[in-house]
């Protein structure tokens, strides 16, 4: 049909960081296909960049894309699940191998954050932009990071305004209209989901809550096998 396109979603049966490869692979070919020349990576260690560089960018066909990588802002506290305190951050030398290689680094308080209360007024501000990446959470923990991570890098002026970017974590991507972060619910747009997990393995501690269709699977006698990429 001329007023439509078919565009592929792949669904990842399990969160985080196994599908960084795939999700890069993913991006990057988008990214080729529909004349996008930035990526946006929301990276907590560094790792994603660090394999687009070494991996992707090298190559002829990806030559064009640049990489803008965004990161937590210092200060943000993270804990395991013992609650002990955890760092979060890049490392020096990765920082000094992307800066050589011109990959600029976006800290900045991320916008569905809440502000913590002052102690004399126990208020707490961005209670509603908190609620809207929790909304966003339903189609996977990193949704709200990719979001986020567009408006940052519009706001940094890495990104232009109306700009087609890429934005992708280890586990989902998704092709954008970028905008900075105060005209986010009026201009930003999600043009098309790459990839993403099916299964919330992490954020909602999933398991085998759903199976790839048979259009998928080969079947061997009565013993299906999941055929390889």
């Amino acid at each position: 049909m001329a007023n439509s396109f078919t565009a592929p979603t792949t669904y990842f049966l399990q969160e985080g960081r196994e599908n960084l490869d795939d999700c890069l692979k993913i991006a990057f070919q988008a990214a080729a296909a529909h004349d996008v020349r930035t990526i946006v990576s929301f990276t907590s260690y560094g790792d994603g960049v660090k394999l687009a560089l070494d991996s992707f960018c090298s190559r002829d066909e990806f030559a064009q894309i640049r990489l803008v990588a965004v990161t937590f802002p210092v200060g943000k506290h993270f804990t395991n699940t013992n609650s002990e305190p955890v760092r979060v951050q890049i490392a020096d030398d990765l920082l000094a191998s992307f800066a050589e290689r011109r990959v600029p680094i976006v800290r900045a308080h991320l916008p569905f954050d809440v502000i913590e209360p002052s102690a004399a007024w126990g208020t707490v501000a961005g209670r509603g932009l908190n609620l809207l990446g929790e909304t966003l959470s339903m189609f996977g923990g990193s949704m709200s990071l990719c979001v986020q991570a567009v408006t940052l890098a519009c706001d940094a002026g890495h990104v232009d305004e109306g700009e087609h970017v890429i934005a992708m974590t280890s586990d989902t991507a998704i092709l954008a209209m970028a905008t900075v972060t105060r005209k986010m619910l009026s201009e930003l747009v999600v043009r098309e989901i790459l990839c993403k997990p099916a299964v919330f393995t992490i954020g909602r501690k999933e398991q085998k809550a759903i199976r790839a269709p048979k259009s998928n699977l080969e079947i061997e006698g009565s013993k299906p096998r999941r055929l390889k990429p």
